[in-house]
């Protein structure tokens, strides 16, 4: 995920970090003012995180600003007491999607922000289905008619960015924003390498073609036929497959499990 973090009244570096930790890229900014245009000029992102220590009253204004520009990125308001009722009644009425309270669970936070997210773009649960692919997010594994598929981090990051925007198309310098925010990029022809090797895995698992090249433009997931599935199924290495994705595999380390935001 590549979201916008606006902390006006604290510290953000170990959120920031924290969050890094669980593959959350994340930009931060230490005022509320114009977030429209700090999304523009930065984004896109998957979520917005207002982080208040004080009243919510400037965060509402803020909230309802962004939605009355017509931006509906998905904002979370993280406060650092229990907010009352009345406030987050508000809150939501102003436009926010969710309201959370310090102290929080670091990886309740980012499934918190990863549904929202998902929802923002009709997707129901952490499995997102394209053809015969299934990604899962709480696994942190692709999978093609359930056997997992062996992608690095990026390549599982990449395909990530296509399921949650199928049917849109994504221009390089999208992918790049959200795959390399965190540190110093590539030269953009990277994302070609990218969608050849992840064509070249999913095929070879069995997957019907999903992803789209739009010439000059960038690329988009789609939705495959039923006969492209079956044929795709016909034609998988028997030497590609591996085994069954196990119960409870995540990609990264549980030593951050305890750490709050």
């Amino acid at each position: 995920m590549h979201i916008l973090l606006a902390s006006p009244s604290a510290n953000s570096t170990l959120l920031v970090n924290g969050l890094a930790s669980l593959g959350v890229r994340c930009d931060d900014t230490d005022t509320l003012d114009d977030l429209a245009s700090v999304i523009a000029h930065s984004g896109p992102y998957d979520a917005l995180v207002l982080r208040i220590d004080g009243a919510l009253r400037d965060a509402q204004t803020a909230v309802a600003e962004l939605r009355r520009r017509g931006l509906t990125v998905p904002v979370a308001v993280l406060c650092g007491r229990t907010p009352q009722p009345a406030e987050e009644e508000a809150m939501l009425h102003a436009g926010a999607d969710d309201v959370l309270h310090n102290p929080i669970h670091l990886r309740v936070l980012q499934a918190r922000l990863q549904a929202l997210a998902r929802r923002a773009r009709g997707h129901a649960s952490s499995r997102l289905l394209c053809g015969n692919v299934t990604l899962d997010q709480a696994q942190h594994a692709a999978v093609v008619d359930g056997r997992r598929v062996n992608l690095t981090a990026r390549e599982f990051d990449f395909l990530e960015t296509l399921m949650l925007h199928k049917g849109v198309l994504l221009t390089k310098e999208r992918f790049m924003s959200s795959l390399y925010a965190d540190g110093a990029a590539p030269d953009s022809k990277i994302v070609d390498v990218f969608v050849c090797k992840l064509r070249r895995k999913l095929a070879d698992c069995g997957a019907a073609e999903m992803i789209r090249t739009v010439w000059g433009r960038g690329y988009v997931a789609f939705e495959p036929s039923s006969a492209a599935v079956e044929t795709a199924r016909r034609a998988r290495r028997p030497e590609a497959a591996v085994d069954p994705v196990p119960r409870g595999w995540t990609r990264r380390s549980a030593g951050l499990a305890a750490a709050t935001a």
